[in-house]
Formats: C-alpha cells, structure tokens, sequence
C-alpha cells in the first residue's frame, strides 16, 4: 500500500528543489546514501546548514532515509515517520500538548529549514496566560528548555527550581523547605507571588491571616523575606518609618514593644506596662492620657520625654517663676500638692497663717493658684454674709485686708488710705472711721441714733417735725464731706409772713440760734438783744411777739 503524498509546504520549496537537481545530477539511486560531496549544489549547502538536517547528515541517515521522491523532489517526512528511529521519543505527551497523543508534529519544534522557525517555543506558546504562557522573558534570560524536558510527561515535575535557586531554599514558617510551585508560578514575575500568601495565610492559628495587613502594610513581602519567614528575619521597622525614630529608653527602641505587626492601627497601651504612672488627673485632648504629654517617636537620645505643659495649658497664669511641675505631680491622682507643700517656697507667708483660719494655703488660693492673688469670690466661700451686705466701693476684700490674708493680727490699712479728703478735714472726735461706718454694710451709720452715741444732749431735742437724721445739717466729714445745706431757706424756702419779712429779720440764725431747739423765746429779753432802745417799751408785756405778731395768725 502507497503512503499519500503530503501537500508540500513552504518550507520545504528548497528542499524539493534540491531533491531535483540530486536527481538529475546523479540519478535516482545517487542521493540515497551518498555522502555530501565537495561539489553540491548551493540549495543542499543552505539545508544541510540547518539544525534538523546538519545532525541527521552528520550522523550518515541518507536523503531517502526520511524523504520520498515526488514529481517536484523530496516530499516533507510524514510526523509518524521520525518515530521509526526515535521511538524512545516520539511516544511521549509533548507537556503542553493538553492531552493531545501523539504530540504535535516533530517539525513543529525541530528546524530543518532557514526560513523556518521551529527552533523556538514561542511558536505555540504565544499567548501571555494560561497553561501555555510562555516563559522567555519573565523567568530571568532562561530559555524553556533551562527547566522543561520538551520529550518529558507532564505529570512530572521539570527541572528542581533549587537548582538554580539554591540560596532560597530557605525556611518558611514551620515548614523546612516548602515547594516553590506553592507559592510561585513558573511563567510569573516573582513579584506576582505577592498575591499568593493568601492561598495559604487565609485561615487562622496558627498561621497570621493575611486579613491582619493594614497601616500600609499592603503586601506580606514588605516585611517577610519569603524564603526566611521568620520573625527574627523581618524587615527591621525602622528600614521605613525611619522618621519615628523610638523613645530614648531601651524599653521603647523596638517598635514591637508596642505596635502588632500585624495590628499596627492598635498599639499595646502604655497601662500595660507603666501601671503604676498610667492616670492623670485629666483626659488629654489627643485621645490617650499618655499620649498627650508624652510623644511616643521622639528622636534617640532626648533629654526632655514629655511635652511641656503649655501645650495644652497656654493660657493658664504662671505662678510667679515656678515650673509647672514644681506644684503638680502629673501621674497622681490629684494635680496639685498638699497644702503643707506649699511652704517650701512661701515659708514666711505659711509661719504668718499658722494657728489661724487661713493656715490651709488652698483654703483661699484653689481657684487662683497660678496667680499672686486670690479671687475675691474665695474669701466668700468663707465669709459669704459679710460679702453679701459689703459696701459699694468695698468689693475686693483684699483692699483693706491685705496682711491679714497671711497675718489676721497685723496692722491693716487704714480707711485714710483711699479716704484721704474726709479724713484730712474730720472734725475733732470724728477721725476714726469705723465709729460711724460698717465697711461691710450696703448703707452708713450716720443716723441720728448712731450720733446719739456721743452726742447725747443735742440728740434729745427736736427740730420741729422732721429732725430724724443729724447729717442734714452736718457734714460729718468737715469741710471736706459732703456740702452742708447753705442756709435754713434749703428746708424753709417759702418767705414767711408777718414781721419775717421786715428789714432786720429776714436772717434765720438771729433769732433761732439753738439749731437742736429752733424755737426762739419771744420774751423781751430776747428781742431786746436787737431792739436795745426799746427794752423799755410801753406796755411792758413779757411777750414782745403779743403785739407784734410774726405770722398771719398772730
């Protein structure tokens, strides 16, 4: 039975043509087994150049051996043909003919010609995905054949990658070596192996899920050197948060001692080792006591460990030259110190108040304490029902009691210090203040029963109706009180009748010189004090105001 004769391919053209010009020159049987002579034509010199035909002729099989004669020459060798010699070979699955027996064509990957291109995988293995990706150019400068065995099963593994990769046969968790396929695809760049922890790292203990990257951990590479996956062979932290260089104590150099690797957005609190410091009086604004004051990622060597306290407390008052923490203690439970504490630097002001009502300091400086002074609303915490009633004029209590904050037995200022007009021009008996004032009263002590305590003769008589107050005709204060009435007309202005308005009289004090009894005795001789020429009159009434009446109706 005759073989069919294939079509004739492209690449075959000059071989065809070959076989022509063998057979002509030579005859039929000429071309079978003749070895290359010396002279040939140039068409058997280009094929015996490729790698296909070099070995074969090298190897002493003749034209015939693989060819068939056509009318036009040589006919391209069937593909089962190849396998009558090499049948150690052609009897395998080629690995990605995907299940395809026998493989693809022995042509196909072997070159017998110069313009063909079947020395090289990418004829079949073009396209970038798949189980067919090729891997020139993504597996280092490696061609296939470095790892595959183009005659070898598919169900064997090619070539150990620990062959060439030696240095990364390493340890990967608990593993001693693991399989590199378990982690990296063949025809994949190593980075895309970054992806793949996952496949493994998606459950939970023992093994870190990869659910914990976050705070810019993207990728578990970051860290981890996968062939050495160890803690102790992580990435140092500071290779890139260089700028958060760690606290100055050796507690705090590794970031670890408070940041989870794999939970960096949740450090460690710092009550977990600093219990017995751990409260402050105060939450701090910035969401943690600790971290308020004290910045975690200072630089190497720092002197000063926490912030200072103007921070936050910028507008509080300095207490004079002292430090913040000359009076507080930050980590107790109450930010201030005992009172006692605060003669180690006011010793003279604490002796002064010992054995008094004011020996407890913070008794009148708590709501002032960064200030020199204490508010006046702190002596009312004490003496509210003076400091309800207290003069106006009078609200600081500190104006007249300025040493007996300190020392209530110490002299005190005197009213002349802010008084000075009305006590300059005093009248005699009248110089100490507090015999008619309460200091502390909303109103004076100038009424007439208030005068009546020295002035008792003169407070018995009346003053017509309306005497109740001594003040209104008396400055109690001199010349320099407050203005007197002028005359008697600031009471009486209205003109009086009868011989009130006769020349002589229209003055009030001449006749009613008792200014406490006004009442004048019209008898003569009191008229007769004015009117000497008529002390004789006739008739001699003893009333002169009998006939000469000083009003309408007498």
């Amino acid at each position: 039975m005759s073989r069919p004769v294939a079509r004739p391919h492209a690449g075959w053209v000059p071989l065809i043509l070959l076989g022509a010009l063998v057979l002509a020159a030579c005859g039929e049987d000429a071309g079978v087994d003749a070895a290359p002579a010396a002279e040939v034509p140039s068409a058997w010199k280009q094929a015996r150049t490729s790698d296909g035909h070099r070995v074969h002729v090298e190897g002493g099989v003749a034209c015939r051996g693989c060819h068939d004669v056509g009318a036009l020459g040589f006919t391209r060798p069937p593909a089962e043909l190849c396998a009558r010699c090499h049948d150690d070979v052609a009897a395998t699955l080629h690995p990605g003919g995907a299940g395809r027996a026998p493989a693809p064509a022995c042509q196909d990957c072997h070159r017998f010609g110069d313009d063909q291109d079947g020395g090289t995988c990418m004829r079949c293995h073009d396209r970038p995905q798949g189980l067919l990706a090729a891997a020139v150019g993504v597996h280092g400068d490696e061609t296939c054949a470095a790892c595959h065995r183009p005659h070898q099963t598919p169900s064997l593994q090619p070539r150990a990658c620990t062959d060439c990769h030696d240095a990364q046969a390493g340890h990967h968790g608990a593993r001693p070596a693991g399989d590199c396929q378990s982690c990296h695809g063949p025809h994949e760049p190593a980075a895309a192996a970054d992806g793949r922890c996952a496949s493994c790292h998606a459950r939970t203990r023992p093994l870190v899920p990869v659910s914990a990257l976050g705070g810019g951990h993207d990728r578990c590479t970051g860290c981890h050197q996968p062939h050495e996956f160890t803690a102790d062979a992580a990435r140092p932290c500071v290779d890139c948060h260089g700028g958060r260089a760690v606290l100055a104590p050796a507690a705090h150099r590794a970031c670890t001692g408070c940041h989870q690797p794999h939970r960096p957005d949740a450090p460690r609190p710092c009550g977990s080792c600093h219990r017995e410091v751990v409260r402050h009086p105060t939450p701090a604004p910035t969401g943690g006591p600790c971290l308020g004051c004290h910045p975690v990622h200072d630089r190497l060597g720092a002197t000063q460990l926490a912030r200072p306290c103007a921070t936050c407390h910028a507008d509080t008052p300095r207490h004079g030259t002292a430090a913040c923490a000359d009076c507080h203690q930050p980590h107790a439970g109450k930010p201030v110190l005992a009172a006692a504490d605060c003669a180690r630097c006011h010793a003279d002001r604490a002796r002064a108040s010992a054995g008094t009502g004011h020996a407890d300091c913070t008794g009148c400086h708590r709501a002032a304490g960064h200030t020199p002074r204490q508010a006046t609303a702190t002596c009312a915490s004490c003496h509210a029902p003076i400091t309800r009633v207290v003069a106006a004029g009078h609200r600081d209590c500190a104006t007249c009691h300025r040493d007996a904050l300190h020392a209530p037995a110490a002299a005190r200022p005197t009213c002349a210090s802010c008084h000075q007009a009305e006590a300059a021009s005093a009248p005699a008996g009248h110089a100490r203040c507090e015999a008619c004032h309460d200091p502390h009263r909303t109103t004076m002590r100038a009424e007439a029963a208030t005068c009546a305590s020295c002035h008792k003769d003169q407070a018995g008589r009346g003053h017509g109706k309306l005497v109740a107050d001594c003040a209104t005709c008396h400055r109690a204060h001199g010349p320099g009180g407050v203005a007197r009435p002028p005359a008697c007309t600031s009471c009486h202005p209205a003109p009086r009748p009868g011989l009130h308005a006769s020349p002589g009289h229209q003055y009030c004090a001449a006749c009613h010189r008792g200014s406490h009894d006004p009442v004048p005795t019209a008898d003569r001789a009191a008229c007769a004090r004015c009117h000497k020429d008529l002390a004789d009159h006739e008739p001699t009434a003893q009333r002169c105001s009998g006939c000469h009446p000083f009003s309408a109706g007498r």
